[in-house]
């Protein structure tokens, strides 16, 4: 078993070199070699390559302007034609993202930050990004688990290298976190790094929110407010609090929360608890991939409780203005030239 697992991390090292193009002829050659005593390996580089042609197809290869690491790339596929992609090591990406989700991290990967491949450091990172309307869960590579949330984007280095295990978050994610007390697991938002060793939280930070939401459901978690390099403060959780900082006001508020409301996203179900609707419309917007738009400033702040599993936006809706002095109405998704729809258009409005 750890022949295979060495054999295995040989393998990883060397595909990491290969994609950042600082892999020399040898380094290429027994990588073959791994290929070729490998069916699997073989199958995912042949997909890889068929997503590689997509990426043509999608004429994405004419936003750049210059890249190195792309062209040193596109080398190594027509010398070696039985090696193309990087999907062999790519993280577990849940099913349901399919095509789209890959595209989508082979882009980032090779063209939208030239950063993530420097040929003089070990650091290569790698992006996954959830559009609206889907959710996915992975592993990072030191095992930790990850839920993301509709339209969340996470940035992460392909090993974890040093004495922290650091990680950008745009967007709620939920992770489990491998245990590694001599390495901390460290999300950082901007504003705030939400850190760990081992456990279990969620942790909202969308950018056009008003506010970053952390709440732990096992072990314990600091969370530190930084202004570039200077710390501002720190808060310890404790299992079942909610820590809001309101970034407009530039404040804390601490609670003990209902983690249901919290973390249920994970399994389709929708809680809300006295919350806006505002905040509500939100929610569903990202979950249903829909534009909702509340006409009357005053239904904005109006509260609703409820909770909601498996009905679609249409029915939400339906039971929402049941209770609530609101009614709403659909619109059509559009299509665009490349026959990929919008986001459904919703506007709410008064009952009045």
């Amino acid at each position: 078993m750890n022949k295979q697992k060495e054999d295995r991390e040989g393998e990883k090292i060397l595909f990491n070199k290969y994609l950042a193009g600082t892999a020399s002829d040898d380094e290429v050659t027994r990588l073959i070699d791994f290929s070729k005593s490998s069916a699997e390996l073989r199958k995912e580089l042949d997909d890889a390559n068929k997503i590689l042609d997509k990426l043509d197809d999608l004429k994405l290869m004419k936003q750049l302007n210059s890249s190195v690491a792309l062209t040193n790339v596109k080398e190594r596929l027509k010398k070696y034609k039985e090696k193309k992609g990087w999907f062999y090591y790519a993280q577990k990406v849940a099913a349901v993202l399919f095509l789209p989700l890959l595209l989508f991290s082979i882009y980032q990967v090779f063209i939208s930050d030239t950063n993530f491949f420097q040929a003089s450091s070990q650091l290569a990172y790698n992006e996954v990004q959830t559009p609206s309307g889907l959710r996915s869960v992975f592993e990072l590579p030191d095992g930790t688990s990850v839920w993301l949330n509709g339209n969340t984007k996470i940035k992460y280095p392909l090993e974890f290298n040093g004495d922290e295990r650091r990680i950008y978050l745009e967007g709620e994610a939920y992770f489990k976190v491998a245990k590694n007390k001599k390495k901390p697991f460290i999300v950082d938002v901007g504003k705030l790094n939400v850190q760990a060793v081992g456990t279990e939280f969620n942790c909202m930070a969308y950018p056009a929110d008003k506010s970053i939401v952390t709440t732990l459901a096992e072990g314990s978690v600091k969370i530190t407010r930084v202004e570039g390099d200077v710390k501002r403060g720190e808060y310890m959780l404790n299992p079942g609090e909610v820590l809001t900082f309101e970034s407009e006001k530039d404040k804390f508020f601490l609670k003990s929360g209902d983690l249901e409301k919290y973390i249920s996203w994970r399994s389709g179900k929708f809680v809300f608890r006295n919350d806006p609707l505002e905040v509500v419309c939100q929610s569903l917007g990202r979950w249903f991939d829909a534009d909702i738009e509340i006409d009357d400033d005053e239904l904005k702040s109006y509260s609703f409780t409820g909770t909601f599993k498996n009905e679609g936006l249409n029915e939400i809706l339906e039971l929402i203005s049941i209770t609530s002095p609101i009614t709403y109405k659909l619109g059509k998704r559009e299509i665009n030239e490349n026959n990929e729809y919008g986001e459904l258009k919703v506007t709410i409005q008064s009952k009045n």
